[in-house]
């Protein structure tokens, strides 16, 4: 389906800068050392510079203990939903798409597709995404948007009644809606991702 590549194809470009923005922080400082302490009774600020380290490096436990670390604090909602947005497998996921390794044409292999992600991740990040709306708007660039929409709708996909995306309805697919919405009211006009962005909103508006 037309729509469908388009979504992928959106979240793919958002992607790339986002997995080159990652290389970046990578090669440029490693915060292996650092992740050697233990974060559960660092102060806030700390355990706030710990998971960012984590998410910094790539690695999935210690992301997934900086994520049970910060998951539940105040005001850090946009690097929660980074956390588990990464751990959920979805980056990896659309990676080996652009590879080629798992081809995606239709709503039926987006749902294939969703089936592999992590649920409890997934619905996690597009909680975390939509609160970072809520509280904290100006910290979501255009990749934000893209990504959290994207987040938002598998997450909308795994709770509902049907239990895929070809079958959400307009209720349970509101929440993607809005938040493309608001990315698309809030960015500025020249923003690159709004191009992208807008595909994004029109397929989540096409499949209802």
């Amino acid at each position: 389906m037309k729509n469908t590549r388009i979504l992928i194809n959106s979240i793919l470009v958002l992607l790339l800068l986002l997995l080159f923005a990652g290389c970046q922080a990578i090669f440029t400082y490693s915060p292996l050392s650092f992740l050697q302490r233990d974060p559960a009774n660092l102060p806030l600020d700390q355990k706030i510079v710990w998971a960012e380290n984590a998410l910094a490096s790539g690695d999935p436990e210690a992301m997934a203990t900086a994520y049970d670390v910060i998951k539940n604090e105040s005001g850090v909602d946009y690097l929660a939903a980074n956390l588990a947005l990464e751990l959920s497998g979805v980056p990896q996921l659309l990676f080996e798409v652009m590879e080629g390794d798992v081809a995606i044409d239709s709503e039926a292999d987006l749902d294939i597709f969703l089936l592999q992600v992590d649920e409890d991740y997934i619905v996690a990040a597009g909680g975390h995404y939509n609160d970072t709306l809520a509280n904290d708007p100006d910290s979501l660039t255009g990749t934000d948007y893209i990504l959290g929409a994207a987040s938002i709708l598998f997450k909308a996909g795994k709770e509902s009644v049907g239990g895929t995306i070809g079958l959400l309805t307009a209720g349970e697919a509101q929440d993607a809606e809005d938040f493309a919405l608001a990315g698309l009211t809030n960015l500025p006009a020249d923003d690159p991702a709004r191009e992208y962005l807008q595909e994004l909103y029109d397929f989540i508006i096409t499949i209802l």
